[in-house]
């Protein structure tokens, strides 16, 4: 009976029958009546009729009351523990839900707070205990995210468990658990690994080289791959690469420039050679004779020096693409001056990222430093980077005297450190392409160093570094059926769509979609998709009123055709999840003939799963449930595709222990939970 019927309805079975008895406790009550005392029968018929509905509209009433202010309160009390169990929610429980139960809610409340310091205490106790792995963790996480290469691990069957910053520029989408095949052309890799397993079986353990273009063929790569082994076991492999595209490009260009210089030299050179020879030769030779080889000898020679000057030229241009550029923050470049001045020096800006040598810029402008300050004629001098166009310029101002072009150029002309030799700042600037020079300036005089900008910065300082890495990935089963694979094993796109309308089998169109990846339980920010969508007609104004979008700022966005291409790349693999998303999926679905692929990944709704596993209440908004798993979604961010797919995401990774207690383990026992909503089901109908 306890498994057959819910709690709710077991009340209003008791009532039910409370309320039948009564019928019939009347009912025999005025046949005995009747039996002894006789009279006219329709009076007792009539009494017993009033009676009996009296009886069932109190115990219909009583029950009501009962089921409002006692069954359902203790429903939800029981929601709210059994979440707090299962998942770790720190909002506090509402008691004004449970007033009318006595001391019931203030005891469930007390074991939610018991609850909530155990758990408390449990990660004080775990987080001192693990703070020296913390220390070395954060360690790696800033020198992998920050290394000047890009650094991937692999698992044995090649799909990515660890990336950088870096690798995420060169190879484009990168995420935790995708194949290394979707980024990188697998054959050079492959052929690497099988000379690497050769090594292995003779004893030698050395890294082994490759070169391999990226999937979209526009760019080269030039990388080592090592295997990673612990306690005798091969557990992955780890690439370190950079982009030799440009290497390659300046190659190719050097060989086509010596080659051409050859050429161009050889037939000046032969011709100055055999009039030289001609005029030993012929010693009589007449004077205007010999005037005219002297003449046409200053010809050749005129086309070897212009020849030598224009390939000096297109040297020095290669020269400079292939000399080591990488991005440097201003502030990095700031700090390093700050840190070997003896004046004191104050920042404005710094934000921008450069691409430069930075070694070399902050030793060039540390000797303009110090040639500034050697001499106390200049005070108050400050650093700052601007923003021109497709340059940064680094400033150093100050007030007090000048510093002519000609001072600066002296300071210039210095080595600007041991290991770099004779290297001058002068040539640091011909490197970069570049000059330096001086001006006036609102406050005094500066000194301008114009140098190529590297675009915006990835994170700001304050930011937090999102997931790259995930060293506990569940193996992946060839062959294996989906539907049967745990949850928690299983990659999700959780998205959204704002959109036109409410129509999708209709006019209406989508004009943001955006989503982000749940792996291996983890919602991973810094794995999203987000973009706005030129629906090619107008927004509505009552659409643009909800999610704020104009037709101004979709005036520039790609349009279905390629949004839904780049998305459904991005879902490769996944389950998707939404809410409400039989909504959003009949969005997707109408667009498959024009985006040329179909969107037939399994899929859930977090409205279905809500009420599959909170079925006393009706309250199964993103709100709602944001409120239950004491999620807060900034207001801001509400009615924005990626900020309801954040939330989203937030609760189902909430719903996933939960659904984990109820015996909803695998992806079939949670659509299978979805098919059981039937009414819900059928509202959802697009």
């Amino acid at each position: 009976m306890a498994d057959r019927f819910g709690l709710r309805l077991r009340f209003a079975l008791f009532f039910a029958a409370l309320g039948f008895g009564g019928i019939a406790a009347v009912a025999a009550a005025l046949w005995v009546g009747f039996a002894r005392h006789g009279g006219p029968a329709e009076g007792y018929v009539i009494a017993g009729i009033i009676a009996g509905f009296a009886i069932l509209a109190l115990s219909a009433w009583i029950g009501y009351l009962f089921d409002e202010h006692v069954a359902r309160p203790i429903l939800a009390l029981s929601s709210d523990l059994h979440t707090r169990a299962r998942a770790s929610v720190g909002a506090d429980i509402d008691q004004q839900q449970a007033k009318y139960l006595g001391a019931l809610a203030p005891a469930a409340h007390a074991i939610h707070t018991a609850l909530s310091d155990a758990r408390d205490a449990q990660e004080q106790a775990v987080a001192e205990q693990t703070a020296n792995i913390n220390r070395e963790k954060a360690l790696f996480a800033t020198l992998l995210h920050d290394l000047a290469e890009g650094a991937v691990v692999l698992t044995n069957d090649n799909r990515v468990m660890l990336y950088n910053r870096v690798a995420q520029n060169l190879l484009g989408d990168l995420g935790l658990d995708r194949p290394i095949s979707r980024f990188l052309r697998s054959e050079p890799l492959e052929h690497a690994l099988q000379r690497l397993a050769a090594k292995s079986d003779r004893g030698e353990a050395r890294a082994e080289s490759f070169l391999a273009a990226t999937t979209n063929g526009q760019k080269f790569l030039l990388g080592r791959v090592s295997p990673i082994i612990s306690e005798g076991k091969p557990l992955g492999h780890v690439l370190i690469f950079h982009d030799a595209t440009e290497d390659l490009s300046v190659h190719a260009e050097r060989d086509h420039l010596f080659n051409a210089l050859l050429e161009q030299v050889r037939r000046p050179a032969a011709a100055v050679s055999a009039l030289l020879d001609a005029l030993q030769t012929e010693t009589d030779m007449p004077g205007e004779t010999r005037a005219s080889f002297r003449s046409a000898m200053q010809e050749e020679l005129n086309r070897l020096h212009e020849c030598l000057r224009d390939s000096s030229a297109k040297y020095g241009e290669v020269a400079a693409r292939h000399w080591p550029m990488t991005e440097v923050a201003a502030q990095d470049i700031f700090d390093s001056l700050i840190a070997q001045a003896s004046a004191e020096i104050n920042i404005k800006g710094g934000e921008q990222f450069l691409k430069c040598d930075g070694f070399a810029v902050v030793s060039l402008l540390g000797h303009v430093l110090e040639g500034l300050t050697e001499d106390g004629s200049r005070s108050g001098i400050i650093l700052s980077a601007e923003a021109h166009d497709h340059e940064v310029w680094l400033t150093i101002e100050w007030a007090g005297s000048d510093a002519p072009d000609g001072l600066i150029d002296s300071w210039v002309k210095r080595p600007i450190s041991d290991a770099y030799g004779q290297y001058t700042g002068r040539d640091v600037l011909e490197g970069h392409r570049t000059e330096i020079w001086s001006e006036r300036s609102a406050s005094g005089y500066r000194v301008v160093l114009p140098l190529g900008s590297g675009g915006s910065p990835v994170l700001a300082p304050q930011d937090s570094r999102p997931e790259f890495y995930d060293f506990n990935l569940p193996d992946a089963v060839a062959g294996s059926d989906l539907a049967a694979r745990k949850l928690s094993e299983i990659p999700f796109v959780v998205f959204d769509t704002e959109t036109t309308g409410l129509e999708p089998n209709g006019t209406d169109d989508i004009v943001q979609i955006a989503g982000v990846r749940i792996v291996n339980g983890r919602v991973l920010r810094g794995e999203v998709f987000d973009t706005l969508v030129n629906p090619g007609r107008p927004i509505p104004p009552a659409s643009t009123k909800v999610h704020r979008i104009s037709d101004q700022m979709v005036a520039d966005s790609p349009d279905i055709v390629r949004a839904g291409k780049d998305f459904h790349s991005f879902c490769q693999g996944a389950v998707l999840v939404a809410h409400n998303a039989p909504f959003d999926m009949a969005f997707l679905k109408k667009y498959e003939p024009r985006i040329g692929a179909r969107f037939d990944h399994p899929f859930l709704c977090t409205v279905l799963l809500s009420a599959a596993l909170f079925e006393h209440t009706g309250q199964h908004t993103l709100d709602s449930l944001a409120e239950r798993f004491g999620i807060s979604i900034p207001e801001e961010h509400r009615h924005t595709a990626l900020g309801d797919a954040i939330a989203t995401a937030d609760v189902f990774q909430k719903m996933l222990s939960v659904m984990e207690a109820e015996g909803i383990v695998t992806l079939a026992d949670a659509i299978a939970a979805e098919k059981r909503m039937v009414k819900i089901r059928k509202q959802q109908n697009y």
